[in-house]
C-alpha cells in the first residue's frame, strides 16, 4: 500500500512549529450541556499570520482552469450534536468560521463556480440513493457520515477517486490525510472515500486522552514524567493502569461507586471501546501483494487488547465506566483524573476551572510501533457520486479546498483554538502531545466498511462494555465464516468498477 512518507512529514513541517457510529450518534443528543461552548473570536485572538506566498506547495489544479459559473451541490449529512460543516454563508467575528467563509470565497472566485449547499439533515443516505438510481446531479460532492456512506460503496454510486482515473487531486500533498485514504481503498487502484483538510472533522473527531492535571498532582503524580512516558514510547495499558488504580475517594461516603465519586478514569459510552481499540493497535485486516485485505481480527493482539481492557474497565478500582454519565462535567468538578474523548469534545470545556493537559491513548504493550488516533466513524468523509458528469472538475474543487483549508483554515484551528485557547500547559512538551496525535490519526479498512462487514469491529463494545467477557476467541469464531463471505462480497463490489 501506499505509505506517502514525505506528505506526513510536510503536514508536520508545515503545521507543527510554524475527527458517530449509529449508537453515538444517539448518544450525543444525550450527551451533558457544554460547560462552555463559545468560540474563539477574532477580537479574541489575531490571526495567524499567513505563510508567504512563495513558500506555499502548489496546487494541483490549473491557475486558468474556468468552471463557467457551474453550480456545484455539496451534500452534507447533518448532525448538530457532533460535526463541523464548511457550510457557512457569512462571517461571523469567529476565527474558524471565518477562514471556512474566506477559503470557499477564494475557491469560487478562483475556479468560477459557486456552492449550492444542501443540508441532507440527521437521517439516512436515502436521498442520495435516489438521486444515484434516479440519475439526478443534485449533488455533485458528498460530505458523508463515514458509517452512513462507506456500506454505500457495494451500490456502485460513487465515482473512483484513484489518481489512475484521473482527476486533480494530488495524493502525495500533506492536505490529503493519506493513512486514512489507504485504509479506504480496496486495492492501490479504486478509492471512493477521502480525507484531509477539506474536511475540518476528520481531527476533530480523532481520539486523545484529557488528562486531568490537577488530580494527577493530587495523588504525587508529575505531568513532566507523564510527557516523558509517552515521547518514549512507553505509555502502555499497563502505565494507563497503574496510574487508574491510584485514585478512588468515595467523594460522598455512600459507599457506592456512583458518578458523585471521584475516579483516576471515566467513561460515558461504549464507543471508547473503539477507540481504545485501534489505538492500542489492534487491526482488523491486512493486506495482500496487490494490497487487497482479508481478515486477521483474530490473532494474539486482539486477544490481549481484549483481556486488557476488559481487565481496565472492569477490575481497576480507579476506573469507572457506566453509559450517559456527566464525564465532562466531572472533569470540571474534578472527579475524573483521564478520559478517552475526541478533540470535538473540547468545545464544551473551554472555560472550566480544571487543569488539563492532552495525551495519547494508550499503546497495548511496546511490541506497537506507534500511537494511533483512530478517526471516530462519525467524521465527514468525501466523495463524489458517479452521476456526476464532470469528475475532473468536482476534483478540481476538492483539491483546492483542500489546499486553501490547509493553509489558511486548519492553522487557526491546530495552532490558534487547539494550542492557545484550549490550553491550559504551555509547555514544549505539551504541544510535542498534540503533534504527536495530530501524526497518527488513522483508521481501519474493517472499522470504515464495518457496517458492511456485518459489524466486525464494533462487536467489541458488547463483548467487552456489556458481557465483560474476555473470550473473543470463541465470539468470534461463530461469526468467521459469516464476516469473510461479507469482506469477499464487498472486495468484489468495490473492485468490479
Amino acid at each position: 500500500m501506499k505509505k506517502r512518507t514525505l506528505a506526513l512529514l510536510l503536514t508536520l513541517l508545515m503545521i507543527a512549529p510554524s475527527a458517530v457510529s449509529c449508537s453515538e450518534s444517539s448518544e450525543n443528543a444525550a450527551e451533558e450541556a457544554p460547560v462552555s461552548a463559545e468560540t474563539p473570536t477574532a477580537e479574541e485572538t489575531p490571526a495567524e499570520e499567513e505563510p508567504e506566498a512563495d513558500a506555499r506547495l502548489e496546487c494541483a489544479v490549473p491557475a486558468g482552469l474556468d468552471l463557467g459559473g457551474e453550480a456545484v451541490g455539496i451534500l452534507t449529512f447533518r448532525d448538530d450534536a457532533v460535526n463541523t460543516y464548511i457550510s457557512v454563508t457569512e462571517t461571523t467575528g469567529e476565527l474558524f468560521n471565518d477562514a471556512m467563509f474566506t477559503a470557499n470565497q477564494t475557491v469560487m472566485e478562483e475556479l468560477n463556480c459557486s456552492f449550492d449547499f444542501i443540508d441532507n439533515g440527521n437521517i439516512e443516505p436515502g436521498n442520495l440513493q435516489n438521486a444515484v438510481a434516479a440519475g439526478d446531479e443534485v449533488y455533485d460532492i458528498v460530505y458523508g457520515t463515514q458509517w452512513k456512506v462507506a456500506p454505500l460503496v457495494s451500490q456502485h454510486i460513487f465515482a473512483n477517486l484513484n489518481p489512475s482515473a484521473g482527476g486533480y487531486i494530488d495524493y502525495e500533498k500533506p492536505w490529503w490525510y493519506s493513512n486514512y485514504i489507504d485504509e479506504t481503498e480496496v486495492d492501490n487502484t479504486h478509492t471512493y472515500f477521502l480525507a484531509g483538510d477539506a474536511s475540518p472533522d476528520i481531527i476533530r473527531r480523532s481520539s486523545m486522552m484529557i488528562l486531568n492535571t490537577d488530580l494527577l498532582t493530587d495523588i504525587g503524580g508529575d505531568v513532566n514524567e507523564v510527557y516523558d512516558t509517552v515521547l518514549n514510547g512507553n505509555w502502555t495499558y499497563d502505565e494507563m493502569s497503574s496510574l487508574v488504580s491510584k485514585l478512588y475517594i468515595d467523594t460522598n461516603g455512600d459507599g457506592q461507586r456512583t458518578e458523585a465519586d471521584t475516579f483516576g478514569f471515566a467513561s460515558w459510552t461504549r464507543s471508547d471501546v473503539d477507540h481504545f481499540m485501534i489505538d492500542a493497535g489492534v487491526r482488523g485486516c491486512s493486506r495482500d501483494a496487490d494490497g487487497v485485505p482479508y481478515i486477521t481480527f483474530n490473532n494474539e493482539t486482539t486477544i490481549k487488547f481484549v483481556e486488557k481492557l476488559v481487565d481496565f474497565l472492569w477490575n481497576n478500582e480507579g476506573a469507572y465506566y457506566v453509559e450517559q454519565i456527566p464525564t465532562l462535567q466531572m472533569l470540571a468538578n474534578n472527579q475524573a483524573m483521564l478520559l478517552c474523548e475526541k478533540f470535538s469534545r473540547l468545545d464544551l470545556i473551554r472555560d472550566i476551572d480544571t487543569n488539563f493537559t492532552i495525551i495519547p491513548v494508550a499503546k497495548l504493550d511496546n511490541t506497537i510501533e506507534s500511537y494511533s488516533s483512530l478517526v471516530h466513524d462519525d467524521a465527514l468523509i468525501l466523495s463524489i457520486p458517479i452521476v456526476s458528469t464532470n469528475v475532473e472538475n468536482l476534483t478540481a474543487v476538492l483539491e483546492k479546498l483542500s489546499y486553501y483549508y490547509y493553509y489558511d483554515v486548519m492553522p487557526q484551528y491546530y495552532e490558534v483554538i487547539l494550542k492557545t485557547k484550549y490550553r491550559r500547559d504551555s509547555s514544549d512538551a505539551a504541544s510535542q502531545m498534540l503533534d504527536l496525535i495530530h501524526s497518527s490519526m488513522t483508521t481501519d479498512f474493517a472499522y470504515i466498511y464495518n457496517y458492511g462487514m456485518s459489524n466486525m469491529m464494533i462487536s467489541l463494545r458488547d463483548l467487552i462494555g456489556v458481557s465483560k467477557s474476555t473470550d473473543f476467541a470463541s465470539s468470534f469464531a461463530k461469526q468467521e465464516k459469516a464476516y469473510n463471505k461479507v469482506l469477499s462480497k464487498l472486495v468484489e463490489a468495490m473492485m468490479s468498477e
